[in-house]
């Protein structure tokens, strides 16, 4: 496989302006349970799973500690690569490692695309990708990927959130809405429908209509007061950072929006009644034999 790097934005689009540390903090609350819920009851303890489009590791992490073997005690345990076109990530996500599980040696993280994945057809049990293919320029030659190499009889796992359908509460920050919207829009590719597209996309991409199951979650900040501060505080930091414009093509009205929306989420964080709610759509796709 070629070497992927930061140069090349068919490979990486949402760091395509350089990597942004402040954007992949608001990356590092995801768990398992939080973001791929639906995956658990398909996994294995000596699963060989590939998690694409990793991040900083913290739900590859979570799925090695806690739901794979390390095959310390005789047998063959279960492993998981994380793979991302950006080495600073990798960098992260290995930092990560070395802090948090120090000794797990069924983890690793390496350079790779989605669109050439650096793997043999038929290699893993199970394939993840969260929040991933919501923002590619060729998501389907992405799906064919993670199906190619998908062992027979197993699963690729999508996750993406539908940006669109999302809702915040009370009606006065109703704004906060068009935030997500409108840095979508501004991006290269992100599609603020992704989430229930998943399913037509995967048809397009060769996956058999029988074979594919589609689910619903979302994130719910409301009760967990400690969630709602780490959001908040996360998402005004991205913005501080001023990489994701608001209005790219004005300087001033780009400034006057970033300090309305940083208003708005500290407002809302105060506000005890305050909800916020990001759906997602799920599909599991079992290849055949």
């Amino acid at each position: 496989m070629t070497s992927i790097t930061n140069n090349n934005n068919q490979h990486q689009v949402y760091y395509n302006k350089g990597f942004e540390k402040s954007i992949s903090d608001t990356h590092s609350w995801r768990t398992v349970k939080n973001s791929a819920n639906y995956v658990i009851p398909l996994i294995k303890p000596n699963f060989k799973i590939l998690d694409v489009g990793c991040g900083p590791g913290s739900i590859t992490i979570d799925f090695a500690q806690n739901y794979l073997s390390n095959g310390n005690n005789g047998g063959e345990g279960g492993s998981i690569i994380g793979i991302e076109p950006t080495q600073e990530l990798i960098d992260i996500a290995n930092e990560n490692k070395l802090k948090l599980v120090p000794n797990l040696t069924n983890i690793s993280f390496q350079i790779g695309s989605i669109y050439e994945l650096p793997f043999d057809d038929n290699t893993f049990d199970l394939v993840h990708a969260h929040q991933v293919i919501i923002h590619l320029q060729d998501p389907i030659k992405a799906l064919k990927e993670l199906k190619r190499v998908t062992k027979p009889e197993g699963f690729v796992c999508i996750r993406d959130a539908d940006l669109e359908s999302s809702i915040v509460y009370p009606n006065k920050f109703s704004l906060l809405n068009d935030f997500y919207v409108i840095k979508a829009k501004n991006a290269i590719s992100t599609d603020t429908q992704a989430g229930r597209k998943l399913r037509i996309k995967a048809l397009q991409a060769g996956y058999e209509s029988k074979n594919l199951k589609t689910s619903f979650s979302s994130w719910l900040l409301t009760d967990d007061l400690n969630l709602k501060q780490s959001w908040v505080n996360s998402t005004i930091n991205r913005i501080k950072s001023d990489v994701e414009k608001l209005d790219p093509n004005d300087i001033e009205k780009n400034k006057q929006l970033n300090e309305k929306f940083i208003k708005l989420w500290q407002d809302w964080l105060k506000d005890e009644t305050s909800m916020f709610n990001m759906n997602h759509f799920e599909i599991i796709y079992q290849k055949p034999t």
